[in-house]
């Protein structure tokens, strides 16, 4: 049965059992303590937890999921992956163990046919229930079931829901090892479905505290374990799902699969995270040095070292990565269609990160030989440096296994625990980077307020004004009855005219008063599903939970924060028509006047095109095209062609806005009715945020006409200051900059020529004693560099067995120095900088440089005469020492 059949088979079983079919979410999950999708789970776990109601009490989904916690096994094993699917089928307080467990067996031995007798079943050692229904159920004898710990147990990790597990293994033959069921060999008994029954509630200390109010069901049959047993082969990498992508690895790299054991690890590592990759990019996620990017960026780059290991020339003209995605979409298309309408973006950034990588490998590499060559050199042990391998892996990309391997090529030990330990404080970083933000207030906490007042109506599409009741007071140790003047806390409605911060545009701001109480609303955030915290302080009186309010949005602000939506979806329409469809939003920030826009791209944007595009989005604007929105389901959604942005979760039902008729995009944020409301679109700024991906700034409306007013003013002082008409200015500056730096020239000519006289009359009154010529000097007025210039041509002057060392004063009466010894003294291991080293001291600083020419700077310049009398010994214990 192919991988098509299998994923198909799936969905319809239980569609046929009444589930809902999902199609699989973005990889990019709705959930800021995750970089990935981690599992089949994740896009529905807001139904689990009780934050949301689900749309359908029975679902069922085919999940893309990456995970990288094992990736350096990818590879070297014929089972670990980083990407891969999981079938899941759920309830959310439907059916339970009795149906989960009769749909399972049913589905297994019927609808793919595998031999009943071959089946074994783990339940966990507690559940006598699920015993049972093994029994009742099905056709499953009791020498086959067997009891397990902690393996057949789930939880969060913390307090909150947790329940047995039952799992499925398949018997694969005495081949695989001796018999005994998966407790004895779990080689052999292959676990392919796992069915976790949320069942009970613990606390934090890990005890039950009873059972759930709502019973739940979380499945999990990998699509890739399945292949493997209904395949008949020995290792996911056998299955339809892989064995094309490593005949195209062959093709390109000309080396065979299956006769040598290094250059299989490194066709399935080429094979497998191509196949990541492609999905990875085809969900938005784009190359970073943090985050998901990062993931994304150490599977590409691992891609790209493993086919050089395999001798393709990968960044120095020849490309293995980039057919290899594009293989990958031809393959997966059928299943996966989004892939297929991403093709320009994923082979884009794929060819642009393989480039870089290829040349930035190299780079490594000599970094590698050299860190090696200075151990060798000092004789300072035999470990290679963790933090050094951690600036290859950081700066460079390098992987951190090839400089392992290097290491040990050159006799050196690598220190992999230092080295993550390095890398988790990273991660950490990365990690908080991603939380949500205002988290002083627990998800418990959030979560009795919901209970209390219930899901939040926004009503602000059409009503900036409204009363309401205050439905709960919330801070961080909990609800509370009330505030009081000065108090910072949120506060929970059950219907409110403000906008929570969603979709790049901003939370809305205003004023809320109650009969004894004012209130300043600073911001409001949607801090789980369906429930609009309004961040609060009270500015006069005091307030209660319960009492009726009136609350209004700031209306200036929120009209110019809908300019600027609107002008994002504007923007947003016409880069894809003038850069290509690859340039799609990957972020924005939609702020009152002002809009940020990421987007990926591989190369700046000229001036002349952000020209045309501010020109083309202007007469968009003053076409005055209407702002519409329909509300509809996201299947009829996406026919219609309304574009999706990335990383953004939408429901089944979903808000439509249109600008005319070249703007249609799913939206839930607040716009202008017609578009000449904008007024005016002024891009500010285009720059890099990262590899391949640009940002775009501008400002619209009063803002866009501020700028512009100040921009006019400046011109018109400019040509003011230079004496022409305004449309003139800028050619007539340029003029006088060209004259200014011919005369720059001219001046530092003359300013070299004085310096080189300098320098000739002081290296001539030096006096040798001992042969040794010895020149300690005080320059006024001069920079580094000149300092440099009259070093150098001293020691011209003075020729053989000499040391020249100048100083000065600079602004803020801080010290320079420098030193200049002759080739003599460099070859018989005289340092310049051992010499500058104690006067550089003296001054309050440091030196540095190369072996006959050092440098040095310090905060005190009063020091500098006592340095340069110093001077005079400091050169002759070098020498003496030498």
């Amino acid at each position: 049965m192919d991988s098509l059949t299998i994923r198909e088979t799936f969905l319809q079983f239980f569609e046929a059992q009444g589930h809902r079919r999902y199609a699989s979410a973005s990889l990019i999950p709705n959930d800021p303590s995750l970089l990935l999708t981690i599992a089949g789970m994740v896009p529905f776990k807001p139904y689990f937890t009780g934050d949301a109601t689900p749309p359908a009490s029975r679902i069922v989904s085919s999940q893309k999921c990456v995970r990288t916690n094992d990736i350096e096994n990818v590879g070297r094993t014929t089972r670990h992956l980083s990407f891969f699917e999981m079938l899941g089928n759920f309830s959310f307080g439907d059916y339970f163990k009795r149906e989960a467990i009769r749909w399972a067996w049913q589905l297994s031995t019927e609808g793919f046919g595998l031999d009943p007798s071959r089946i074994w079943v783990s339940i966990h050692e507690s559940d006598d229930e699920a015993e049972e229904f093994w029994r009742t159920e099905t056709d499953m004898p009791n020498e086959r079931i067997v009891r397990m710990g902690a393996d057949n147990f789930w939880d969060t990790g913390g307090a909150g829901p947790c329940g047995p597990c039952t799992e499925l293994h398949y018997d694969r033959g005495e081949a695989w090892g001796e018999a005994g069921g998966p407790a004895v060999n779990g080689e052999r008994y292959l676990e392919f479905y796992n069915l976790v029954f949320m069942q009970f509630l613990r606390d934090q200390e890990g005890a039950i505290l009873g059972d759930l109010p709502q019973q739940n069901v979380d499945t999990g049959l990998g699509l890739e374990r399945l292949a493997v047993l209904l395949q008949g082969v020995d290792d996911v990498f056998a299955t339809d799902l892989f064995a094309p992508l490593l005949t195209r690895a062959t093709e390109l790299t000309g080396v065979e699969y299956g006769v040598d054991d290094a250059s299989d690890v490194s066709l399935r590592v080429i094979a497998e995270h191509s196949r990541a990759s492609a999905f990875l990019i085809g969900d938005g996620v784009l190359p970073a040095k943090e985050g998901r990017g990062y993931v994304l960026r150490r599977l590409l780059r691992r891609a790209v070292r493993h086919g050089q290991l395999l001798g393709a020339d990968v960044g120095g003209g020849a490309s293995l990565v980039l057919p290899m995605v594009e293989a990958v979409i031809e393959q997966f298309a059928v299943a996966y269609p989004d892939l297929a309408s991403q093709r320009e973006l994923v082979t884009r950034v794929t060819a642009a990160e393989e480039k870089d990588f290829g040349t930035r490998i190299r780079s490594g590499l000599e970094r590698v030989d050299s860190v090696i060559a200075g151990l060798e050199e000092s004789g300072s042990g035999t470990w290679f440096p963790a933090d050094a391998a951690f600036e290859l892996h950081d700066t460079y990309g390098f992987p951190v296994d090839l400089t392992a391997e290097i290491a040990l090529e050159a006799g050196l030990m690598f220190n992999r625990d230092e080295f993550d330990a390095l890398m988790s404080r990273q991660r950490e970083r990365a990690r908080a980077g991603a939380r949500r933000k205002g988290g002083a207030v627990s998800d418990d906490t959030y979560r009795q307020a919901a209970a209390a007042v219930g899901r939040t109506e926004f009503i602000g599409y059409d009503q900036l004004a409204a009363e309401a009741t205050l439905g709960a007071i919330v801070a961080p140790g909990g609800l509370r009855p009330g505030a009081d003047e000065g108090d910072e806390i949120e506060l929970v409605l059950s219907r409110t005219p403000f906008y929570p911060e969603g979709g790049g545009q901003i939370g809305d701001a205003g004023t809320m008063e109650t009969a004894t109480g004012r209130i300043d609303i600073i911001d409001t955030q949607e801090v789980i599903s369906g429930l609009v915290v309004h961040r609060a302080r009270v500015v006069a009186g005091e307030i209660e939970a319960g009492q009726a309010l009136e609350a209004r949005v700031d209306e200036d602000r929120r009209v110019a924060t809908a300019r600027s939506h609107s002008a994002t979806h504007v923007l947003n329409a016409t880069i894809r028509q003038h850069l290509g469809e690859h340039a799609q939003q990957a972020g924005s920030l939609v702020q009152p006047g002002r809009l940020r826009y990421d987007f990926p791209h591989f190369e700046p944007v000229s001036r002349d095109r952000l020209e045309e595009l501010e020109a083309a989005m202007n007469a968009r604007v003053l076409a005055n095209p209407h702002v519409t929105t329909e509300v509809m389901s996201l299947d009829a959604a996406k026919q219609s062609g309304a574009v999706a942005n990335f990383g953004d979760k939408y429901g089944d039902v979903v808000r439509v806005v249109s600008i005319g008729s070249f703007s249609r995009e799913l939206c839930g944020g607040t716009h202008v009715p017609s578009g000449a409301t904008i007024g005016s679109i002024v891009i500010v700024k285009e720059e890099s945020i990262g590899s391949n991906t640009r940002r775009i700034e501008a400002l619209t409306g009063s803002d866009s006409w501020r700028h512009l007013a100040s921009q006019r003013l400046v011109a018109d002082e400019v040509a003011r200051l230079v004496d022409a008409p305004t449309e003139l200015a800028a050619e007539r500056v340029a003029g006088l900059m060209d004259r200014l730096r011919r005369a720059e020239k001219e001046l530092a000519k003359v300013r070299g020529a004085q310096l080189s006289q300098q320098a000739r009359v002081l290296a001539e009154g030096v006096e040798r004693a001992d042969g040794l010529a010895i020149l300690i000097a005080r320059l006024e007025d001069v920079t580094m560099d000149e300092l440099r210039q009259v070093a150098l041509e001293a020691r011209d002057v003075i020729g053989q067995k000499g040391a020249v060392i100048v100083g000065a004063t600079g602004a803020d009466d801080k010290a320079q120095l420098m030193c200049a010894i002759t080739k003599d003294l460099a070859d018989a291991g005289v340092e310049a900088r051992a010499i500058l080293q104690p006067l550089a001291s003296m001054v309050g600083g440091g030196a540095g440089g190369r072996g006959d020419l050092a440098q040095a700077g310090g905060k005190d310049g009063n020091a500098l005469p006592g340095a340069l009398d110093a001077g005079y010994d400091t050169v002759r214990r070098a020498v003496e020492d030498r």
